[in-house]
């Protein structure tokens, strides 16, 4: 009984580190296209054209 929990709390530990790893590579890119997406808003003007 005690290798059974050892395999599923080993499984719950990976999966959770995994997850983790994820959510901190999708946040770090969102945050860089919303920074590259109000960037691109501020140089342009409400007509569209781009201010030179």
């Amino acid at each position: 009984m005690n290798g059974w929990i050892n395999f599923w709390g080993a499984l719950l530990l990976v999966t959770l580190v995994i997850y983790a790893v994820l959510v901190i590579y999708v946040s770090i890119g969102g945050l860089s296209d919303i920074r590259k997406m109000l960037r691109s808003l501020s140089n342009k003007s409400r007509d569209g054209s781009e201010i030179e």
